[in-house]
């Protein structure tokens, strides 16, 4: 894993990682599910909520059993390892499974694709810098017909998880990688 995979990837944790305590747990999807949720605006109780609370955790529990983990956490160390010794070595099988995650999340209408407002409700979502999203939405959205497709969401992936280059438009998924 090059040195850029790893900051990448500990920015990924570190968004992942909702209330900041240094380890992905379910409380953190939780949250997730909530602020989506929140945003869009479904009721306390209702079965769309507790739908994105359980899309929420999909990735967290793939991971959790891709590592044969028998506790429900993960720490930074752990991750980073999944990613060298799991994702880099297939990384097609986790790119798609990553795009799909995002998708089950901000595709809000459904239709294929993430919208500009459906984007920037993931930031929202995350807590990320929305002062950026329309920069990092406007790199992923490689055609430029105003929505991000699966495909371009694969490649934005590719980019993330496998490239060595800083300035690829896919490093810009979560925000910038660089800010912390």
């Amino acid at each position: 894993m090059t040195e850029l995979q790893k900051q990448k990837l500990t920015h990924f944790f570190n968004v992942l990682d909702h209330n900041g305590n240094g380890v992905l747990e379910s409380e953190d999807f939780d949250q997730i599910g909530e602020h989506i949720s929140d945003i869009i605006g479904h009721n306390e109780n209702s079965v769309e909520r507790l739908d994105l609370k359980l899309r929420a955790h999909r990735l967290f529990v793939q991971i959790l059993k891709d590592l044969e983990k028998s506790e429900a956490e993960l720490s930074l160390e752990e991750w980073l390892t999944f990613f060298s010794n799991m994702v880099l070595v297939k990384p097609n099988d986790y790119i798609n499974q990553s795009a799909t995650y995002l998708f089950s999340l901000f595709d809000q209408d459904m239709d294929g694709h993430i919208d500009e407002k459906e984007y920037l409700d993931m930031f929202k979502a995350y807590g990320l810098y929305v002062s950026v999203s329309k920069k990092a939405f406007d790199l992923l959205d490689f055609n430029g017909d105003g929505r991000i497709s699966g495909g371009e969401l694969v490649k934005a992936f590719e980019d993330f998880f496998l490239s060595s280059e800083v300035d690829a438009p896919g490093n810009w998924i979560f925000g910038d990688w660089r800010m912390g």
